[in-house]
Parts: structure tokens; C-alpha cells; sequence
């Protein structure tokens, strides 16, 4: 039995529909899978690889946590160990209209850096950093599914100088955090 007309026409407007939608509501956005992906427990060893105490090996634990709400965005928070010393670490990446807010520790005011921008594109998040008239990115990327890298760079003159580089693995399920809006 061959499809009557009304069946046809039926069908080809329910595909030109489909056709006609952005990308965006078929599928999940990369900033969307990228947030989401940074969900879990990671620790690893950094290094600091250039200025004052260059050389310097430590290890962090991070909990990443995804923010909820409309912005969406992800939070990295924890400590960091060197030696004997360990050190607070927080950073905040919010997803803004079409642009990127948040923080490093406590900001620009404070000891930290603000975030000015960014990217997310292929599993990487390339986040503009300024502290004074001192700009810099922290380019974070998802190397596997259980694996995170992390590289501080500070613009030095016309090129982004590496100053921090931190390897992460994810502990346990990356599914069982929670969300903080």
C-alpha cells in the first residue's frame, strides 16, 4: 500500500522542520558538554615552569562542579600542596551571554586574576585572564575523559609566556557531584 498524499506532505514537513533547527537545540552545545565534562574529583602534580620559584613541583585536588541556572559555567575548587605549604585554590567560569565572567582565588580586587572572556571549542576552554595591566589565559583541556590539563600563561611583549602547567587525573564517577548555582 503506497503512503496517500497527506502522509507525504506530513513527512516532509516534519523534516524540513528538523532541518530547519539550530545545531544548538539537536544537540548539546560544546560549552554545555565541556561544563558537564569537568563534573568529578581530580588530583595531579603542576609545575611552575617560569619566574621566581620556577621548578617548584606541587600536587592539587580539585572538585569540579558544574554551575547551574541560565549562565551554566564550572567551578574548580580545592587546595594545592607544596612540601609542607598548601594553598586554597578556587576558580569560577560563567558562561555570560555571549562572553565569560569569574574568578581565580578572589579576584582581580584581591590576589587573584578576573575573567575577562574566553572560548570553548573541541574540549578546550581558553579563559582571558587580567590582573592589573597584567593579561593571561588559563587554557584548560580534556586530554580523555579522566584526564584534564591545565596551562597558566601571562602575556610577555606579543606572545603568551606558559607559566603553570598542571596534569589532572578524575577520581571515581564523574556523575556523582553535585551543582552549585
Amino acid at each position: 500500500m503506497a503512503p496517500t498524499p497527506r502522509i507525504l506532505r506530513s513527512a516532509l514537513l516534519i523534516a524540513a522542520l528538523a532541518a530547519a533547527l539550530p545545531a544548538s537545540a539537536l544537540a548539546e552545545s560544546d560549552d554545555d558538554a565541556f561544563f558537564r565534562q569537568v563534573a568529578g574529583k581530580w588530583t595531579g602534580p603542576g609545575k611552575i615552569v617560569e619566574g621566581k620559584l620556577k621548578g617548584t613541583h606541587f600536587k592539587c585536588e580539585l572538585d569540579g562542579l558544574p554551575v547551574t541556572g541560565d549562565e551554566g559555567g564550572f567551578k574548580l575548587d580545592g587546595k594545592c600542596r607544596a612540601g609542607l605549604f598548601s594553598h586554597p585554590i578556587t576558580a569560577v567560569f560563567i558562561r555570560d551571554g555571549d562572553s565569560y565572567r569569574g574568578q581565580f582565588l578572589d579576584g582581580e580586587d584581591g590576589d587573584g586574576l578576573a575573567v575577562t572572556g574566553g572560548t570553548i571549542e573541541n574540549q578546550k576552554a581558553v579563559i582571558a585572564l587580567r590582573r592589573k595591566e597584567v593579561e593571561g589565559a588559563l587554557v584548560t583541556s580534556m586530554q580523555s575523559e579522566n584526564d584534564l590539563n591545565i596551562t597558566l600563561l601571562i602575556k610577555g611583549g606579543t606572545r603568551y609566556v606558559p607559566v603553570i602547567g598542571l596534569s589532572l587525573k578524575r577520581e571515581g564517577d564523574p556523575f556523582t557531584v553535585g551543582a552549585i548555582k
